[in-house]
C-alpha cells in the first residue's frame, strides 16, 4: 500500500507546471551569473491525493540558472484547514525537482529534524530570493517553536552543485540535530541495484549502514543497472558535508528509495553541505567528480561567506537613524513621506543593529525582514533627501 501511494503522490506532483520554467531558463545559459527565478505560491486542490482529499495545498518553485545547469527548489505541503493550522508534509517539503525528478527527490528530498521533531509542520515563514548575479542564494525560513530555521541555498556561475547552508537559532536546548535526505538514483525503479560510495565505504542496497562522519563525508549515489553508459536511467547524484560538524552518518539504501541521515550535535548551529544531481553523467564519471574533486569543494564550502550582500552592507546607524531624524526635524518633510517614517522607526525599534556576531539571537528573523523589506528602507533615505529638498525650493 505504501508504494501504491508514494507512485500516486509522484505521478501528481510530476504534473506540476515545472517543466516550462525550466524550459524558459535554458535560453538564458551564462556562465558568468546567476539568475533565480521564483515562482509565485500556488493553492492547488490535492483532487484525489491519498490522505489529503480535495485539500489545499501550497507550492511554491525556484529555479538557479548556473549557465548550463539549471538547479530547482520545490516547498511543497498540504495547508487544508483538516490539519489545523499545521502544514502537512506529503513525502517531504523541499523537494529538487531540476536538474532531474529523480535523485534528489522533488517531492521532498530534505528534512530538517530537531529534538526528534521534524519542523516540516510548521508552515512556512517566508522564501526569498537573497541575491543574484555573482552569486544566486535561496533563502527559506520556518520560526517553529524549537528554533528559528533559515536553509539558504547558493549557486555559483557555471558550477555543477549548489552549496547549502541550515542555520539554526534555538529557543530550547537541542539535544540532537537530523538532516534526513531522500534520492532514488538515476530512476525510479524497484529492480535496480543500489549503491552508495563514500571516501571509506560502498554500503549494497539492502544493507543499512551507521558510518562516522569523519571517514565518510561525501556520497555519491548510483545505480549498477541503469548507467548512462549503458543507456540508462538519468544519471547519479551526491552530497558532501563538513566532517567536523557531523558525529555520523546514516545510509539506508532500500529497493526503491534511498534514505541518509546525518546525526549533528546539538550545539551545532551552522551545518553546511553540497548537492549534485549528475545528469546525464555516467555513474563513473560521477565518482571521479568526487574522487578528484571533494577536497577542493569542502574546502570551499568551509570558506564560503554565505551573507548576502544587501545584509552585509546595509547600515542602519549611517543609512536609516540619520534619515529618521531628518524627516522627524521638520514636519513638512515628515508629512510628506506619511506613514513612512513611523514604519522605519518601529524597524529600527524591533531590530536593533547589533548584528556582527553571529550568535546574536534574532538574527534569522532580522535578515528575513531586511530581504523582505530591503527595497523599501533602502529607497527611505532617498525620498527623505528629496521631500526636504522640495521644502526648500
Amino acid at each position: 500500500m505504501r508504494k501504491t501511494v508514494r507512485f500516486t503522490i509522484r505521478k501528481w506532483l510530476f504534473l506540476m507546471p515545472f517543466a516550462a520554467v525550466i524550459s524558459a531558463l535554458s535560453g538564458l545559459a551564462d556562465d558568468s551569473s546567476v539568475n533565480i527565478s521564483l515562482g509565485e505560491v500556488q493553492k492547488p486542490n490535492l483532487g484525489a491525493c491519498p490522505g489529503h482529499p480535495n485539500h489545499v495545498s501550497q507550492q511554491q518553485d525556484a529555479v538557479f540558472n548556473l549557465g548550463k545547469l539549471q538547479y530547482g527548489i520545490r516547498y511543497t505541503v498540504c495547508v487544508d484547514a483538516a490539519h489545523g493550522g499545521k502544514a502537512a508534509p506529503l513525502e517531504g517539503y523541499i523537494g529538487m525537482p531540476a536538474p532531474s525528478v529523480c535523485n534528489w527527490y522533488q517531492g521532498g528530498f530534505l528534512r530538517i529534524v530537531l529534538n526528534g521533531k521534524d519542523i516540516g509542520t510548521t508552515p512556512i515563514g517566508s522564501m526569498i530570493v537573497a541575491e543574484e548575479g555573482g552569486r544566486g542564494i535561496l533563502d527559506m525560513v520556518w520560526h517553529d517553536e524549537l528554533a528559528d530555521v533559515r536553509v539558504r541555498f547558493l549557486g555559483l556561475p557555471g558550477r555543477d552543485n549548489l552549496f547549502c547552508e541550515i542555520a539554526l537559532e534555538p529557543k530550547v536546548e537541542l539535544k540532537s540535530v537530523d538532516i534526513q535526505l531522500c534520492c532514488y538514483p538515476s530512476t525510479f525503479t524497484t529492480q535496480g541495484a543500489r549503491r552508495i560510495q563514500t571516501p571509506g565505504a560502498l554500503v549494497e542496497q539492502g544493507k543499512s549502514a551507521a558510518l562516522p562522519a569523519l571517514e565518510n563525508w561525501w556520497a555519491v549515489y548510483y545505480d549498477e543497472r541503469f548507467d548512462v553508459a549503458k543507456g540508462e536511467g538519468s544519471g547519479p547524484c551526491a552530497m558532501l558535508l563538513l566532517p567536523d560538524q557531523a558525529e555520523e552518518v546514516v545510509f539506508e539504501p532500500g529497493s526503491y528509495g534511498v534514505g541518509t541521515t546525518i546525526k549533528y550535535p546539538g550545539a551545532k548551529h551552522r551545518l553546511r553541505l553540497a548537492f549534485w544531481d549528475f545528469k546525464d553523467k555516467t555513474n563513473s564519471e560521477a565518482l571521479t567528480r568526487l574522487q578528484d574533486g571533494a577536497e577542493s569543494v569542502r574546502s570551499e564550502l568551509e570558506r564560503l561567506d554565505f551573507t548576502p550582500e544587501v545584509v552585509r552592507t546595509f547600515n542602519p546607524d549611517t543609512v536609516l537613524k540619520e534619515a529618521v531624524a531628518e524627516a522627524e526635524s521638520s514636519g513638512a518633510v515628515r508629512a510628506a513621506l506619511g506613514d513612512g517614517v513611523c514604519e522605519v522607526r518601529d524597524w529600527l525599534k524591533k531590530y536593533p543593529t547589533v548584528l556582527g556576531d553571529e550568535k546574536t539571537d534574532g538574527r534569522i528573523e532580522y535578515e528575513e525582514r531586511l530581504l523582505q523589506s530591503y527595497e523599501k528602507l533602502n529607497s527611505f533615505p532617498w525620498r527623505a533627501k528629496l521631500a526636504e529638498l522640495l521644502e526648500e525650493l
